[in-house]
């Protein structure tokens, strides 16, 4: 049976059902694991366990994600596994390492903002101008700012430092952008005064209810509101299409949440991550089959 992968674009709820996304920015390959889409390279495999269904999930789609956890598990050849599910499936062993966070999510279309929001986004138009393109859109001047963003979160103190499988995912984007077509964009912020690029975001569009901010990055030179002039611009570019809700991303740090709740996210989404070593079945010694034990 052959699998139709862009089943799993259409109806994304995680990025890592993008399968554009995911296959463009790294060398895994995806697999299927009951219902849910899994990604495997060598003996790593990494499962994305959400259903395809709308939350909050019933028994129905519980029962797809034990499914899917049980089925990884005995895949041939994966040996580490990472399973991303709503919840702890029962096929995760106590040993594994977990940790607990959730997609923030804003529904679409977002009022118009007011209030101090609203006076950021007036500041910042002042001083920059939004525009928005596809790959052919991207060029060394975006590639520069990506670059130097990246250098300055790896020198970050603390939990806020950049790792080097991000660092690596980042140097990927001008190729995600030619694989996704329109299905992705880049939103970048010009300044007023000289035209350069001071920032930039990329959205993602291929879901039918759901739009993905995926990567922002600016330079120190962007004024005050310039990502929130850009998100907001990838927020009413996902209504247009009509999409209903902006994935924001993991909660992950209080810097982070507090831009997401300045938008009225909230948590969406549960997302529990469970890693761990799956042992190589023991082979019967010789002795055991002739005696008929094995």
């Amino acid at each position: 049976m052959t699998t139709d992968w862009q089943t799993f674009s259409l109806s994304a709820l995680v990025p890592e059902q993008l399968t554009h996304y995911v296959g463009s920015l790294s060398a895994m390959r995806p697999v299927r694991a009951g219902d849910c889409l899994g990604w495997q390279y060598g003996s790593r495999l990494v499962l994305a366990a959400f259903p395809l269904t709308e939350p909050p999930f019933g028994p129905a789609e519980e029962a797809v994600v034990e499914e899917a956890a049980a089925r990884a598990v005995s895949l041939p050849g994966v040996r580490h596994l990472v399973v991303l599910a709503p919840f702890r499936p029962a096929a995760v062993p106590p040993t594994a390492h977990c940790h607990e966070d959730a997609w923030w999510s804003v529904p679409l279309p977002v009022p118009t903002p007011r209030g101090k929001l609203g006076n950021l986004l007036r500041r910042a138009r002042r001083d920059v101008r939004i525009e928005q393109h596809g790959a052919e859109g991207w060029t060394d001047e975006h590639e520069r700012l990506v670059r130097e963003a990246v250098q300055r979160l790896e020198a970050a103190p603390g939990d806020r430092a950049l790792s080097e499988a991000s660092a690596q995912l980042f140097g990927g984007i001008g190729a995600y952008l030619r694989q996704a077509g329109d299905r992705a964009r880049c939103y970048a912020a010009r300044l007023v005064r000289d035209d350069r690029l001071c920032a930039l975001a990329v959205g993602d569009h291929a879901a039918y209810a759901t739009a993905f901010y995926l990567f922002a990055f600016r330079s120190p030179e962007a004024p005050p509101g310039t990502a929130d002039a850009l998100l907001h611009a990838l927020m009413e570019e996902a209504a247009r299409r009509g999409q209903r809700r902006c994935n924001l991303g993991l909660g992950v740090h209080p810097g982070i949440r507090f831009f997401k709740r300045k938008w009225g996210a909230e948590p969406w989404l549960p997302q529990v991550e469970c890693a761990w070593d799956i042992a190589p079945a023991r082979r019967p010694s010789l002795l055991a089959r002739l005696l008929g034990k094995a």
